[in-house]
């Protein structure tokens, strides 16, 4: 078991474990989809692997190469790690406080190493100034979670916490250890924190990965809804199109047929389109459907069905709606649309014709009823258009 290691093995493990997760996320990065920051936080492990790999060289290289240089590219992996949660979070990744805890690392090491030569010393301010960078990256996840991806975000949060934990154990217990002559001395609590860099970064690692598939699995369903909903739409006017309003009509039908409620449907047609097609150009023509569709959609409730059902029409389904209530969304809509400008034929006087039916349990499909409506439509127009018709 780890615990029965000593402690430089410890350290060749660790050089072992980051340098097989670097070779692990530089393929993933090259070969996957992945987001800003995961270069970062492949290439945070090169130094990791490095630091670990002068440390456990100890009394074997100069000093000053092993110790300060050692434990410098141990913050300077963090810190990258740091930079590329902040990148993935579409924020600035470049932070100047975490290179000021590098100088000051740095400065401190040269004091306790030559001037003040000290072990304890270094191993506290080691140890302070990872704790600090550690807790930046918990809160970075912790704070910026969206609420889809807080599972991913908070898991790998929490192993950067319970590092943090056996950082903070250490600077507590440092003031009642022995003068140390060497970090490889033994000693319980540093045997743990060497342990903790072998098994936790393992874990946030994974927590970078279950982030990231997170991310993507969330821009996947997203990328579906999409594609359903222009499945659903037409593309011009927003409307509903001609076959999802026969899905959804016949869903309405059911209910309405199942709660003994009422709904109408009403048929609206631009009256003279082609003369309008024919005198402003085809541009215009589609200004003006795309103009009546945003305006029934101002008129109308939320409940209500809006679609394109071809060419110059439009179909409107009104669930729990009476005779009463139909006739005047339609005579509502003729006089808003009778007022509308459309771009590029500001002088045009736009009119629809309406026509409308009531849904009776004899219908006994959706068919039926538009039928009756188009039947009322066609009575509109030949009674002179720019009027409702709703037997």
């Amino acid at each position: 078991m780890l615990f029965m290691l000593d402690n430089r093995t410890q350290t060749i493990v660790q050089v072992a474990v980051s340098a097989s997760l670097f070779l692990v996320m530089l393929v993933a990065w090259r070969t996957q989809k992945t987001y800003p920051g995961f270069g970062r936080w492949t290439f945070s492990l090169l130094p990791n692997a490095l630091g670990w790999f002068l440390i456990s060289l100890r009394d074997q290289i100069p000093t000053w190469a092993s110790v300060l240089v050692g434990n410098a590219l141990l913050l300077i992996s963090l810190i990258l790690i740091f930079e590329g949660l902040r990148q993935y979070n579409g924020k600035q990744p470049r932070d100047w406080f975490n290179y000021g805890l590098l100088v000051l690392l740095t400065v401190g090491f040269v004091l306790f190493l030559w001037v003040q030569p000290s072990v304890n010393a270094r191993l506290v301010l080691v140890s302070a100034c990872t704790l600090v960078v550690v807790v930046r990256c918990a809160l970075e996840l912790f704070i910026s979670a969206p609420q889809g991806l807080r599972p991913s975000y908070w898991f790998t949060g929490s192993m950067f916490g319970l590092f943090g934990l056996v950082l903070t154990l250490r600077l507590l217990t440092a003031g009642s250890l022995p003068p140390l002559t060497t970090p490889f001395q033994a000693d319980g609590w540093q045997s743990v924190l060497y342990l903790a860099n072998i098994v936790l970064p393992v874990a946030w690692f994974f927590g970078l990965f279950m982030m990231t598939n997170a991310r993507l699995a969330l821009e996947l369903r997203k990328a579906e809804a999409d594609m359903r909903e222009l499945a659903m739409i037409d593309y011009l006017t927003g409307a509903y199109n001609r076959r999802s309003f026969d899905d959804l009509g016949c869903r309405e039908i059911a209910r309405a047929r199942r709660n003994s409620g009422s709904l109408a449907l009403l048929i609206l047609d631009i009256d003279h389109f082609k003369i309008y097609n024919d005198t402003y150009g085809h541009l215009v023509g589609d200004a003006m459907l795309c103009t009546l569709a945003a305006e029934c959609r101002l008129q109308l409730r939320q409940v209500d069905l809006l679609a394109r059902w071809g060419g110059e029409e439009f179909a409107l389904l009104l669930p729990e709606t009476d005779r009463k209530g139909c006739l005047n969304v339609a005579q509502k809509l003729r006089q808003a649309v009778a007022k509308l400008s459309v771009p590029g034929a500001e002088q045009a006087h736009v009119t629809i014709s309406v026509g409308g039916a009531m849904w009776t349990p004899e219908d006994k499909d959706l068919e039926a009823l538009l039928r009756r409506a188009d039947l009322a439509l066609y009575q509109a127009k030949r009674r002179g258009r720019n009027c409702v018709v709703m037997p």
